[in-house]
């Protein structure tokens, strides 16, 4: 049997655009973990899969992050990868060996020749979109009619018709009066959304000057100075209050639009170099956006399907990582599972590290709206131990630009902030939903015991900010997960 850092590798299962995997792969998984004497089967999704070397560098990462916790048990659980057609942007921090860091840059807006290949290796059926899309993006006009050029070849790319499978991947919630599939940043103005994301970027830039030299939290944990004032009485009783709030006021406001102007108006930047540095990031999002339809595509109809054939003839206990892309593919995967042809088989243990998808994804209902709840709704049942959320407020792709991505079209009233309807998972947790107050990592890890009795926690908030943190931009502490105190909380999960 292979290993990846002493842990058993069972390789990876593979599955295409639309979720299709080969039956024999998942067969030959299936033989070798019954075969072992493997207990634990650790199944690690995360969305960087740009090409082979990156997918190895991340993949070998979390598994030194395991063998790490695990020493000379390691020999006990095995790790199982994930691959689909997804990618990340170079300049966001992953880590690379030398052969992934290809192309990687973390000095500005750019496209390079190795992000190129990955973008058009991933969407195959938008190479004419990319292009033009790209074309913009190195050249980065003055004139102003290239943004109505870059907002038609962005709307483009993500369009899809209303009969695809695809579209009823594209919210994290269900049951709404008006179903939403359309982000709002594809079809408000876009010379606009470039100077909301410009902006946005600038008021990070700010928060982090404004931090310099300062702890960036209590060490409680959640300071009470720093704490955000939003949430009903009922969940700051039963979930506490949310972390820190966000480094951007613009995704504090109400609704999209600010004294009946437009998104971003009295904002917009004036300077083309500021707009095209925003129009990178709107690229960014509108990608990821794609990936996140194809992430719940993924998890419901290939991946959770499979998860009992995987255990056929063996006790092996499992236990599910998603990070990021991956954790929204991770969270689908239930709904595959609870649609499964053969009896669904209930997970030990899943993990949300820094979750891609709405906070209030498990939520019974939304506080924003008469009816609706979240598209994981109950599906926690699914899980033996306590669905775990690392959430971290220095992650400012969940806590800024997540927001202003995800926030749909319609949404341009009410009296609840960007960051409250739009909110991540990775950023504030599971909220609209009973359980025990947020913890921090720290204590998380120090409490093995709330693991071990974890029948009576469904869910379980764990305030990673003391170690998932960067000041690097865009991303901030979005990928920094490989932290030997992580490793422990997924180690935890198992010893039960």
């Amino acid at each position: 049997m292979p290993q990846l850092n002493g842990l058993h590798d069972f390789g990876a299962l593979r599955f295409g655009h639309q979720a299709e995997i080969r039956r024999d792969a998942v067969e030959s998984v299936r033989d070798a973990v019954r075969e072992s004497d493997v207990r634990d089967l650790y199944i690690v999704i995360h969305g960087a899969h740009n090409d082979e070397a990156v997918t190895r560098s991340v993949d070998e990462a979390f598994g030194k992050l395991l063998a790490d916790v695990w020493g000379r048990s390691a020999d006990r659980a095995g790790v199982l990868g994930v691959h689909w057609s997804s990618l990340c942007f170079r300049d966001e921090g992953l880590p690379l060996d030398e052969a992934g860091a290809k192309g990687a840059s973390g000095e500005g807006p750019g496209i390079t020749p190795a992000l190129r290949e990955d973008l058009f290796r991933a969407l195959p059926d938008s190479e004419g979109q990319l292009t033009e899309i790209l074309a913009l993006l190195d050249e980065r006009p003055a004139r102003e009619s290239a943004f109505d050029s870059l907002g038609s070849a962005l709307r483009s790319l993500a369009e899809i018709p209303l009969q695809d499978p695809l579209a009823g991947f594209a919210a994290d919630t269900r049951a709404e009066v008006v179903p939403q599939t359309d982000p709002l940043m594809l079809f408000e103005d876009t010379r606009t959304m470039c100077a909301e994301f410009a902006g946005a970027l600038n008021d990070v830039r700010r928060s982090l000057e404004e931090r310099s030299g300062k702890p960036a939290r209590h060490e409680s944990g959640i300071g009470e100075s720093a704490v955000s004032e939003e949430g009903t009485l009922l969940e700051s009783r039963v979930t506490g209050p949310r972390p820190a709030q966000p480094p951007s006021e613009r995704v504090r406001r109400v609704g999209t639009t600010d004294g009946g102007h437009a998104a971003g108006y009295g904002r917009a930047a004036q300077d083309h170099a500021e707009l095209w540095d925003g129009a990178h990031e709107l690229f960014r999002q509108v990608i990821r956006h794609v990936l996140r339809r194809r992430a719940g595509l993924v998890g419901q109809e290939g991946f959770g399907p499979i998860l009992p054939m995987l255990v056929e003839g063996s006790d092996v206990r499992l236990h599910v990582i998603g990070h990021g892309l991956g954790g929204r593919l991770a969270g689908f995967a239930l709904r595959g599972l609870e649609v499964s042809p053969s009896e669904p088989v209930l997970l030990d243990s899943l993990t949300l590290l820094q979750g891609e998808m709405s906070h209030f994804a498990f939520a019974g209902s939304l506080p924003q709206q008469v009816t609706g709840h979240g598209a994981l709704w109950g599906l926690q049942r699914l899980v033996r131990g306590p669905l775990i959320c690392t959430f971290s407020h220095l992650d400012f792709h969940l806590g800024v630009m997540y927001p202003l991505s995800a926030q749909m079209i319609g949404d341009s009233s009410g009296l609840v902030s960007t960051s409250r309807k739009w909110g991540a998972l990775g950023f504030d947790g599971v909220q609209g939903v009973d359980g025990p107050a947020p913890m921090t990592l720290r204590d998380a890890t120090e409490q093995q015991s709330l693991m071990q009795e974890s029948q009576a926690v469904t869910y379980l908030n764990v305030d990673a900010s003391e170690v998932v943190r960067c000041d690097e931009l865009p991303m901030g502490g979005h990928h920094h997960v490989f932290h030997p105190q992580v490793g422990r909380l997924l180690w935890l999960a198992a010893q039960r």
